[in-house]
């Protein structure tokens, strides 16, 4: 019989109880095929296959909690998570199903004092959940000693190889017992994730839960042409289209993210980032706010958010199509939850319209085109809201006594009905159509323009390799690399080599193929990251924000403390 409720499993009561109170009663796909192995076997290697958003802290979480020796206050559980952010999301779920014991789990992450952390260690730490780099750090200081560890889980693995944290990985397994186990989690099965397996586990059961699933049919998932250029702008107008916007805009980069909030905040949205070059404190004070919802609008990197829950999004901005599809399962699985409705909108440029297709394709999404907002869809949706908002002025409400208050009635007793009419409007227009009457609309182009140019031989696309001078590459190295069967050489219009990335644009008809084909290929002896960009790569404003980019690959902070470079290395590298 198929199990339907945690009181089927062979859990304390303890935990039975507290998952009670925190009213989850039905394990998700993965809990139920994990927990019963994880809980029945002493020694098990274990790979459990799903995306975020699955329930995979309490499906590892739930058989750590029951194997500790509470008489014991040494370190019997490492979790290993890729960010700060996941780190703080774990501890807290299995806090409050280990509400009921005195078992202690302590978080170790970087950006914050190391010396706190020591004293957290040395009162006690049975279940430790940290960051690679931190985690090494301690481990060299011998402050973390992990004799008596009995289980290794490693926790959204697959982007940990992302942030290249294979190194950490595999100098945290040098402090662990031999015969210890190791649980493993992610979401893909990429070749590291193999490598792991074969160098650290052995035997490992597989399990997989369902990976056709995105997210929840509550949330409509829409793609959308438009040029790198006018990407702001056609965010704006989304954003004042919507009744209430409250979501995340999606960025690759920091520097983008960075730069999106800055100019949506001097457009006069209430707005804030998050990304890599903040240190811990401020990326805490930017969830704690958005989740109030003292700011509508976070514009993030993929691993700057990964780990957050904010419940009640209404939208996710894709400002790009994620590198993988993996990350676009992560991202728009944001919204849509609890039984609430939500849109996910995703911005591309005219040569991404075939992975869009095959997007749609892997995880059977209805995926449909969305046109920007024209200025009088604008207009009509902003006066309405404007409407509304006054409905709500005029409802029986009372009002702060203050002197300054009595005055402004006053002065609003001495308008005649004319002149208040004229306040009014003057005062809702400001509030919600400021801006408009003066703008243009604009040609974003359209659906059938996207798809036309999805068969077009005239278009371009931009791949970036995330290899440069620096590595030792020349531009002759890119002409021998992109050698391969069927492309004619004389199909690549420009390469061009810089400090960390090297750029090629070909003909958008055969660039997908290209990069497939590349990421198959050692450039130097090693494989490289291949990726497209999105937008003109004839476009002006491309060559600076690619400047921009690859001088903040370089990793220049003023905002992290000398130690723990690990954690914020790899982080920098990429977002």
């Amino acid at each position: 019989m198929s199990v339907q409720t945690f009181d089927q499993f062979a859990l304390a009561e303890t935990f039975k109880k507290a998952l009670a109170e925190m009213g989850i009663t039905e394990p998700t796909e993965i809990q139920a095929k994990a927990i019963p192995l994880l809980l029945t076997q002493k020694h098990i290697d274990f790979h459990g296959q799903a995306q975020t958003g699955t329930g995979k802290t309490l499906a590892f979480g739930l058989p750590l909690l029951q194997n500790i020796n509470q008489n014991s206050s040494n370190p019997q559980a490492l979790i290993v998570a890729p960010t700060r952010e996941l780190v703080l999301q774990i501890c807290e779920s299995l806090t409050k199903a280990a509400r009921y014991t005195s078992i202690s789990i302590v978080p170790i992450y970087g950006g914050v004092s190391i010396e706190r952390q020591i004293r957290d260690l040395r009162h006690g730490a049975q279940i430790i959940v940290g960051t690679p780099g931190r985690l090494n750090d301690h481990l060299r200081r011998k402050t973390l000693v992990l004799k008596d560890l009995v289980t290794l889980v490693l926790d959204e693995a697959d982007i940990m190889l992302d942030m290249g944290f294979r190194q950490e990985i595999d100098e945290i397994m040098h402090f662990t017992p031999k015969n210890r186990n190791i649980w493993l989690f992610s979401a893909t099965v990429k070749q590291g994730i193999e490598d792991i397996k074969n160098e650290h586990m052995t035997d490992p059961i597989v399990v997989r839960s369902s990976k056709q699933q995105t997210t929840t049919s509550n949330t409509k998932q829409y793609y959308c042409m438009v040029p790198g250029k006018l990407r702001l702008t056609a965010l704006c107008r989304f954003i004042d289209q919507a009744d209430d916007f409250y979501g995340v805009i999606f960025c690759q980069t920091k520097v983008l993210a960075s730069e999106v909030a800055e100019t949506l905040s001097k457009r006069g949205y209430s707005v804030s980032a998050l990304h890599g070059d903040m240190d811990q404190n401020l990326r805490n004070a930017v969830i704690a706010k958005f989740r109030a919802k003292e700011f509508k609008i976070l514009v993030a990197t993929d691993v700057a958010a990964r780990g957050i829950d904010v419940s009640g999004l209404t939208h996710v901005v894709n400002y790009s199509l994620p590198e993988d599809q993996e990350s676009y399962v992560h991202r728009i699985g944001r919204t849509g939850r609890a039984g609430k409705e939500g849109t996910a909108i995703t911005f591309i440029g005219r040569s991404e319209m075939r992975r869009m297709q095959q997007l749609a394709r892997r995880f059977s999404a209805d995926i449909k085109p969305l046109e920007v907002p024209g200025i009088e869809q604008i207009v009509e949706s902003r006066t309405q809201q404007a409407a509304l908002y006054l409905a709500t002025l005029t409802e029986e409400r009372e009002i702060m006594a203050m002197d300054s208050v009595e005055v402004l009635k006053a002065a609003i007793k001495q308008l005649d009905e004319g002149q208040l009419a004229t306040a009014c409007t003057r005062l809702l227009v400001e509030k919600f159509l400021k801006g408009y009457e003066r703008e243009q609309d604009i040609n974003f182009g359209t659906t059938a323009d996207l798809t036309r140019s999805s068969s077009s031989g005239d278009d371009k696309q931009e791949i970036m390799l995330h290899i440069g001078s620096e590595d030792g590459v020349t531009r002759q190295d890119i002409v021998h690399y992109c050698k391969i069967d069927g492309l004619d050489q004389r199909a690549i219009e420009r390469i061009r080599v810089i400090n960390k990335r090297s750029f090629i644009v070909v003909p958008a008809r055969v660039a997908s193929s290209l990069v497939e084909q590349l990421k198959e290929r050692k450039l130097l002896g090693k494989k490289v990251r291949v990726t497209t960009i999105a937008g003109d790569p004839d476009a002006s404003h491309n060559r600076s924000s690619e400047r921009r980019d690859s001088n903040a690959y370089l990793g220049r902070s003023r905002d992290f403390p000398p130690r723990n470079r690990s954690d914020r290395d790899r982080e920098r590298r990429r977002y």
